[in-house]
C-alpha cells in the first residue's frame, strides 16, 4: 500500500512516500501551507502518485496529550481525506522533528540544507512509525487497520 506522511505545520507541510511494499518511508518535498490550495495540490498529488492512504501526523505532548495544534491537524487530515476519498491514519508526532533533525545531522546534511529538508524528512520518521506499527501488529500492506 503506498501511503503519503504529512508533518502538518501552521506556516508549511513536509511530505513523504512509502513504496508500495511499505518497507521505505522516503521524505519528498516540503510545501507552504496554503489551506486549499495545499489540499488540492495534494490531491492532485496522490492521484497522480497512486497513493491508498495517508498518514498525519497528529502533535502531542510527552505525556500522550493532543497539543493546542492538534486540532489543526485532524481538520486538515479529515478534508484532504474528503477531498481525496481515501482513508487518514493519524500518527503521533511527537519528537518527529528532533529525530528527523538527528538522522539529517548523521548523514552529514549541512545545517542550512537541514533546516529545508527538516519538514520533509519529519514526515518520513512518522510515515517509518506508522509502517513499524504496522508490521508489528502483523497488517499486511494491502490491508487497512
Amino acid at each position: 500500500m503506498r501511503w503519503l506522511s504529512i508533518d502538518h505545520g501552521t506556516k508549511k507541510i513536509g511530505l513523504a512516500f512509502s513504496d508500495e511494499l511499505e518497507i521505505l518511508a522516503s521524505p519528498f518535498e516540503v510545501w507552504p501551507q496554503e489551506d486549499e490550495r495545499t489540499l488540492d495540490r495534494l490531491a492532485r498529488l496522490c492521484k497522480e502518485e497512486g497513493v491508498q492512504a495517508l498518514a498525519v501526523g497528529l502533535p502531542r505532548h510527552k505525556d500522550g496529550v493532543e497539543s493546542a495544534t492538534a486540532p489543526a491537524a485532524r481538520a486538515f487530515g479529515e478534508a484532504l481525506a474528503v477531498r481525496t476519498g481515501l482513508p487518514v491514519r493519524f500518527v503521533n508526532e511527537h519528537l518527529s522533528s528532533a529525530e528527523a533533525e538527528r538522522l539529517l545531522r548523521e548523514r552529514g546534511v549541512k545545517p542550512e540544507k537541514r533546516k529545508a529538508m527538516l519538514d520533509a524528512a519529519a514526515a518520513a520518521v512518522i510515515l517509518s512509525e506508522l509502517l513499524e506499527d504496522r508490521r508489528a501488529r502483523g497488517i499486511a500492506p494491502p490491508e487497512l487497520d
